[in-house]
């Protein structure tokens, strides 16, 4: 075995390793700017306007996706504004969007337990 045989079958190993360092972090990278994108993403939902079934008309909105939480839900708009802008609804007026609040109604009770969330 020469000094040149020796060479080739180190840089062939080498160049092994190197690929699969580059796959690892490929993949590495993948799941780190994918995955948590498509569990944790905000979901709204754009609802069209309609008349409900007693004749009153609902204007167009936007609401978050049901997920089994009342605590993250944007709430009751107060203003027309509010209605494509949900992310700026405030029902008690602390400064914290409803979204982002755990009582939104300041009552003292935890939103997914709160059983008249919003006064009602």
């Amino acid at each position: 075995m020469n000094i040149f045989t020796i060479i080739l079958k180190t840089n062939i190993s080498i160049d092994k390793g190197v690929n699969k360092l580059k796959k690892f972090f490929i993949t590495l990278l993948t799941s780190l700017f994918i995955i948590p994108q498509a569990g944790f993403a905000d979901h709204n939902v754009f609802v069209p306007g309609h008349h409900r079934s007693d004749g009153t008309f609902v204007r167009p909105h936007i609401k978050k996706s049901p997920d089994g939480s009342r605590a993250n839900n944007y709430g009751p708009s107060q203003k027309s504004s509010e209605l494509m802008q949900p992310q700026n609804r405030d029902y008690d007026k602390n400064s914290i969007p409803n979204y982002r609040g755990s009582d939104d109604d300041s009552d003292g009770v935890h939103d997914n337990f709160d059983k008249k969330q919003y006064g009602r």
